[in-house]
């Protein structure tokens, strides 16, 4: 049966295609369908996921790390929204996103993934996937149209 970790794992793939698409057409539509990717994927990950583990003490500072690195992707797609496609600094701020999540991916898969194993049951993480699709359904209809 399907994990927590296997949605996720999907998902940063995604991710990481649209990325390359970005990379290639510059183009407010793909950076607003990666924000509809990842939007929903980071709450998901903040309301399900890394609650679990900040049950444990030794793997807080690990978690609030990756909190961390949400708020700055937030950040930085953020000034990316409020650009015009034609700015100069688009291309860069975009390469700048792009390799912050992928950071973040890295460390992910790699340390949380990990300790995650260690703390989360296999029926845990199961359990944990249906309730991530759940709550990332509804997040997604709460979106506007123009986001969805």
């Amino acid at each position: 049966m399907e994990t927590i970790y296997d949605i996720l794992i999907r998902e940063h793939k995604m991710v990481a295609d649209l990325f390359q698409q970005a990379m290639r057409d510059n183009s407010r539509e793909t950076l607003l369908k990666i924000k509809a990717e990842t939007d929903p994927h980071m709450a998901g990950e903040e309301k399900l996921f890394y609650p679990e583990l900040e049950k444990k003490e030794e793997l807080r500072d690990l978690v609030n790390h990756a909190y961390e690195e949400h708020d700055e992707a937030r950040s930085l797609m953020s000034e990316l929204e409020n650009m015009k496609e034609g700015d100069k600094n688009w291309a860069s701020k975009l390469k700048e996103l792009k390799e912050s999540i992928e950071h973040h991916v890295e460390e992910e898969e790699s340390k949380v993934f990990e300790e995650a194993r260690n703390v989360i049951s296999q029926k845990n993480a199961e359990e944990m996937a249906k309730q991530y699709l759940e709550f990332k359904q509804t997040f997604k209809e709460q979106m506007p149209a123009s986001m969805r």
